[in-house]
């Protein structure tokens, strides 16, 4: 008879029945435990199958994001112990021994 209460206690809930339970939850103003004790759902059981769904609802929401490249020339042209960096309509000169950190780090910076 034990085993029966307790088989009845313990009810498989849906998908559905969870997602009500977690919208009284938040609408009741109570903490989780305590609405699980006021409920007599098992806490644990509450936070997992709560973490669960909240998997099972995003897998599948990422977008592919396809990143544009931009083509790049280069040729090589004697300015006078200077290089000349030219994008589109941009140009930027710098001496030939000009720290190649120095240069990678305001290339980055243009980037951003």
């Amino acid at each position: 008879m034990l085993r029966r209460m307790t088989m009845a206690h313990h009810q498989r809930r849906e998908v559905e029945d969870w997602l009500n339970l977690f919208e009284q939850q938040k609408q009741s103003g109570l903490t989780a435990v305590a609405f699980c004790r006021q409920q007599q759902i098992n806490v644990q059981t509450y936070y997992t199958r709560r973490r669960d769904i909240r998997l099972q609802r995003t897998h599948g929401k990422f977008v592919h994001v396809k990143r544009e490249v931009t083509k790049v020339e280069s040729h090589t042209e004697e300015t006078g112990g200077e290089l000349l960096l030219q994008l589109g309509s941009a140009h930027l000169s710098v001496p030939t021994n000009v720290s190649p950190h120095w240069l990678a780090a305001v290339m980055k910076a243009l980037a951003e």
